[in-house]
């Protein structure tokens, strides 16, 4: 006889989708220790760009993909086995993240006083999850959001047994501990590998492990009785090599699939009752692995023989990738494919587990026709009737239980699954000279009006060079070059007059010039010297042709009469202003935000503050303002950038403006620069440096008051965006904004629009 058994899952084989199946230009960072991506049963997420992680519906993973964001680099993600709603993230800066994906905010946070690697929800017990830290593990009660027990153990990697009992730690000295949590206690230990490289573990079942890591120099990956850790059951050689050993494994059908990070082949294997191995196929991929992770079983499309579903990362995309079992008809469910598998209801509460009750989760069947719970079978004895009054028993509205709860419907925005996209070649700008890509937060070096646009050029006295917007196309785009004599650090053109730019520079002076057309050198209208510093800051009123207001680093706001070139008055003196914004509303608003996080609402006919709101401290800002609402993005210490809305008085209220929502963006360097959309209250977020473009949608109304879109990415980072006229869009085609993208070289036309089947009639609630 054969050492092994015939098997129904030996002749699986990956199914390669469609590309609308596939998630393409992202960007996919690495995590030092697990795998930067995690799938739930309605929700793939990943880690982004920065300190962003990317979530995409797993039906439509070619479309949506709103962000969240930590303080620094994110370590690892994991969906709640309990709640599919809820991504738990951790990150360098010892916080550990729970997000509802559904609304793209963050419900709660845990903080570890180390830098948490990993984290681990127990399989049985609902919510509670364990970290690894380091120097200990850490046991938190989610429901309750409290730190519940603290180990003390070396550990990078943990993994809890299928029964939820005991836990099994990895460290980076090449130790494996088997841990008794709620004992405070070591069950037993073992030095599996004698060096300072990383061990990855996974229990399977309650009596094995698969351990992964180098033995002399060669990366393995090998499977242990629990009751002899010294001897490996069988074992598998990755060659040599600097990608860590990994792999995926499904509990029900005992499917692995081994790889290296860096590599680029994936190994199937199946695993025998023994521990044994047997290869069925390899498959080789034409990109290096990033990292994979298993789709849950109620994800699968069961009637089609698809048994499991690998998740993919590569550096800039995700492919879902079937693994198909082979039959003459699927007309039927084939029930000898599919065992049971656990559902999503935990086995026992929290509160109860860490007394030290165990519990055991219910089986649910795959078949799409019948959905019938069943009792998992044990050896032990339990008493389950307990175990399932605690594990059905509602939690009382009173307490908070943020980790639970579900707003899909609430946070609907029909701006939801917005759709970005470069434009043909025929419309982008290419070739154009000498563009200055490096300046400070406050400078704004880039900006579009109706008939050209102006960027910053490098060369001393303070260059701009002007292209034409009805010129496209070109390989070598012309530029008209104009010697502004300060250095710019604000640009803006007139809304009522496309052929005048304004210039604000460090030499106290704002100018306009006037463009006639690409064939004629730029006339200087009139250079006005009111103010004694630099000046950071101009704008155009929104309503009224000719009259223009800047504002200096000292804070001195004054304001122009542009048709008769002369100063009308000084408005206001705000010391440290950073940005500054007109009300649309009224038209004689004027908001001033400055560092300390004031802002001031000016009366600009009177001059005087009618009211200051007073906020969180920024090191720079962008400030925009719509109707009712008012939209600030900043960046503060510790380069954290955030988000911030507020409801503004209604006309003729003398009340302060109502702080609505303060988004965390994360950690960078760069500002993002804002541009909204006064009309459908959204916002464009792109930060110099990055690839990504972020819209938001704003509400007035509770609780939803920031709603995240679909992120935007290409493959070429920004320098600047500037907003085209909202009367280009074409409404027939569902067009809601129209960028220019600056590049170290070119200008790219970006058109966001809104997918819908039925184009042909007008969409009136866009």
């Amino acid at each position: 006889m054969g050492r092994f058994t015939a098997s129904k899952y030996r002749n699986a084989t990956p199914k390669k989708l469609k590309r609308e199946n596939t998630l393409y230009s992202i960007r996919i960072n690495d995590l030092s220790t697990g795998v930067p991506v995690a799938c739930g049963p309605e929700n793939i997420a990943w880690a982004g760009e920065g300190s962003g992680v990317c979530v995409a519906g797993i039906n439509d993973i070619g479309t949506a993909y709103p962000q969240v964001f930590h303080g620094q680099f994110v370590k690892s993600l994991e969906f709640n086995p309990f709640n599919k709603d809820i991504l738990t993230t951790s990150s360098g800066d010892g916080s550990i993240k729970l997000w509802n994906v559904s609304r793209s905010s963050a419900v709660a946070t845990l903080t570890s006083s180390n830098n948490v690697t990993m984290t681990s929800y127990n399989p049985v017990a609902g919510n509670v999850l364990g970290a690894a830290n380091l120097t200990t593990v850490d046991v938190y009660d989610v429901e309750k959001e409290k730190h519940a027990i603290s180990f003390s153990c070396p550990s990078t990697v943990l993994d809890w047994s299928f029964d939820g009992k005991l836990a099994c730690v990895g460290s980076k000295a090449g130790g494996i501990s088997i841990v008794d949590l709620r004992a405070d206690k070591i069950v037993s230990t073992v030095n599996m590998f004698d060096n300072n490289k990383e061990v990855h573990v996974q229990w399977v079942g309650i009596n094995k492990l698969i351990v992964g890591g180098y033995r002399d120099r060669t990366r393995v990956v090998q499977t242990f009785q629990l009751n002899n850790l010294s001897s490996p059951v069988s074992s598998t050689s990755l060659g040599q090599g600097s990608g860590n050993p990994l792999w995926c494994y499904d509990q029900d059908t005992a499917m692995m699939w081994v790889y290296t990070k860096g590599g680029h082949s994936i190994r199937y294997f199946e695993l025998e009752e023994d521990g044994s191995v047997k290869e069925n196929l390899s498959e080789g991929l034409d990109e290096p692995i990033k990292g994979i992770c298993l789709a849950p079983k109620t994800a699968l499309d069961v009637m089609s023989g698809e048994v499991n579903r690998l998740i993919i990362a590569h550096a800039t995309s995700i492919r879902p990738t079937p693994y198909i079992v082979p039959r003459k008809s699927y007309a039927e469910f084939h029930d000898d494919l599919f065992p049971e598998t656990r559902g999503s209801a935990p086995g026992i509460r929290a509160e109860s587990w860490l007394k030290g009750e165990d519990g055991y989760r219910e089986l649910i069947s795959l078949n799409p026709v019948s959905r019938r719970p069943k009792t998992e079978s044990c050896t032990e004895t339990v008493e389950n009737t307990v175990v399932e009054d605690e594990a059905v028993e509602e939690i009382p509205e009173n307490e908070k239980h943020v980790a639970i709860v579900n707003h899909l419907s609430e946070g609907h925005s029909p701006y939801k699954n917005i759709l970005g996209e470069v434009s043909h070649k025929s419309l982008n700008f290419y070739g154009l000279k000498n563009i200055q890509t490096v300046f400070g937060q406050e400078t704004n070096g880039f900006h579009t009006g109706s008939l050209f646009g102006a960027d910053l050029m490098v060369g001393s006295g303070g260059r701009l060079g002007i292209f034409d917007l009805q010129a496209p196309g070109q390989n070598n785009t012309p530029q008209l070059e104009i010697v502004n004599g300060g250095t710019p650090l604000a640009l803006e053109w007139d809304p009522f007059d496309g052929h005048v730019l304004a210039v604000g520079g460090d030499d106290a002076a704002v100018k306009l010039w006037r463009v006639k057309d690409m064939q004629e050198e730029a006339e200087l209208i009139v250079n006005f010297t009111g103010h004694k510093t630099k000046v950071i800051a101009i704008k155009y009123h929104p309503c009224v042709a000719g009259i223009l207001v800047s504002c200096d680093s000292n804070g001195v706001v004054l304001m122009w009469d542009t048709n008769n070139t002369t100063l009308v008055k000084e408005i206001y003196e705000s010391p440290e202003c950073t940005a500054i914004c007109w009300s649309v509303i009224c038209g004689y608003t004027l908001f001033l935000l400055n560092k300390s996080g004031n802002i001031t609402s000016v009366n600009t006919r009177t001059g005087k503050a009618v009211h200051v709101t007073t906020g969180q401290e920024y090191r720079s800002a962008r400030m925009e303002a719509s109707k009712n609402l008012l939209v600030i993005s900043g960046i503060g210490s510790g380069n954290s950038r955030t988000l911030t809305l507020l409801k503004l008085p209604k006309p003729g209220e003398e009340t302060p403006p109502q702080l609505l929502q303060t988004l965390s963006l994360g950690s960078g360097t760069a500002l993002y620069t804002l541009s909204l959309d006064v009309n459908l209250n959204v916002a464009f977020l792109a930060a110099r440096g990055e690839s990504t473009i972020l819209p938001f949608e704003f509400r007035e109304e509770a609780p939803f008051h920031i709603i995240p879109l679909t992120a935007f990415s290409t493959n070429t980072n920004q320098y600047a965006i500037s907003a085209a006229p909202a009367a280009s869009c074409d409404v027939m085609k569902l067009e809601i904004a129209k960028f220019y993208k600056l590049t170290r070289d070119s200008v790219y036309f970006i058109v966001f629009s809104v997918p819908r089947v039925r184009r042909e009639y007008f969409q009136d609630d866009l």
